[in-house]
């Protein structure tokens, strides 16, 4: 189509400047090049109208050169043009399937892992406010409290975890924690030489409880265990240690282990009492009271007979003890029932 258009072209060239000598050697030397790409009709028309507007604006020959210099120009600038959009949208596609792919490959974050539920709070501050009782907690949070502060968490097992005050604590897992630095309880419950318990890890290697209560407090120098029910082993790279019920053990850098006695009424676990999670007395018989006041005061239960402990098993009770501790919890309940109780150094006796 081009050839063509040229070809018109010389043909007005020479009608008007009678030279066909010229005419003829241009029509040769276009077909001496051979055949060309094919132009895009859109450049084809807008070329053809530019040259016949220049071409009637002039007919003498010095402007006929500008003519196909202007003309020459013209074409090469909306030939790059169209190079380069034929070049750029399959550019850009390819680019934005890369940056799909790119995205698509990207690692998708794990969910948040809920490890604990906040169940009680004592002396809440600025710096103990966002654990607000009920509140959800997550592998990954740090916990912190301030003097006279604590915190009672109900992991995911119904496991209690206790956090005195002046205690730092990581949560890493449902089951893993770090403690930096401070005092921390662990009661698992019923769970009692169960696969896989809970691991704390300190400065000294990791402590792991074996179905059991215990505490665990760390300074930057030693590490301190107590056990009031079960085991806990503690190891490292180079030693391991067994703590049993009644047993509390210091280690300290460069030193023996020093291990002492401790009974489970011993003043030192008072600040566990306090924290102690309320006890849901609408789920639950007057046995299973009984026996969460006894496991929280760290005395035994004792029946005078079997019939009294089968009468506990089929009692249900009511009522509204939140915030009661489980001394005042055991006094507020039992006069509401067909059972007596008394105290008798480290046992809850009950009777008719």
């Amino acid at each position: 189509m081009l050839t063509e258009t040229v070809l018109t072209m010389s043909e007005e060239f020479e009608e008007t400047n009678g030279n066909a000598d010229k005419g003829d050697a241009l029509a040769r030397l276009l077909k001496l090049g051979g055949p060309r790409a094919e132009i895009p009709r859109g450049l084809e028309l807008r070329t053809y109208e530019l040259v016949r507007r220049e071409w009637k604006a002039s007919t003498k020959q010095p402007n006929s050169v500008k003519i196909y210099k202007k003309v020459r120009r013209a074409w090469r600038r909306d030939a790059r043009l169209d190079t380069l959009m034929r070049w750029a949208l399959p550019m850009g596609g390819v680019a934005a399937a890369v940056l799909a792919i790119f995205v698509l490959i990207q690692p998708v974050p794990p969910p948040a892992v809920a490890v604990a539920t906040v169940s009680k709070v004592l002396a809440s501050s600025a710096a103990t406010d966002p654990y607000l009782p009920g509140r959800t907690l997550y592998a990954g949070e740090t916990v912190k409290t301030g003097s006279g502060e604590g915190l009672s968490l109900l992991l995911a097992r119904s496991e209690s975890l206790r956090i005195d005050e002046n205690t730092q604590i990581r949560i890493d897992a449902k089951d893993r924690f770090t403690l930096m630095n401070g005092r921390i309880y662990v009661d698992t419950g019923q769970f009692v030489y169960r696969d896989g318990g809970l691991r704390i890890e300190t400065t000294f290697g990791s402590v792991t409880d074996v179905g059991t209560q215990f505490s665990v407090s760390s300074k930057y120098q030693s590490v301190d265990v107590a056990v009031r029910e079960g085991r806990v082993d503690i190891s490292d790279d180079n030693t391991a240690h067994v703590v049993v019920v009644g047993e509390r053990i210091t280690l300290k850098r460069n030193m023996a282990p020093s291990v002492s006695a401790i009974g489970a009424r011993d003043e030192y676990w008072s600040w566990v009492t306090d924290l102690a999670p309320d006890y849901d007395v609408n789920n639950g018989s007057l046995f299973d009271f009984l026996e969460w006041v006894a496991r929280e005061t760290g005395r035994r239960l004792v029946f005078e007979s079997d019939e009294l402990r089968m009468a506990a098993m089929r009692e249900d009770i009511h009522g509204e003890i939140s915030n009661l501790s489980p001394d005042d919890a055991l006094r507020a309940v039992l006069p509401t029932t067909s059972l007596r109780y008394r105290i008798e150094e480290d046992e809850i006796v009950i009777e008719q």
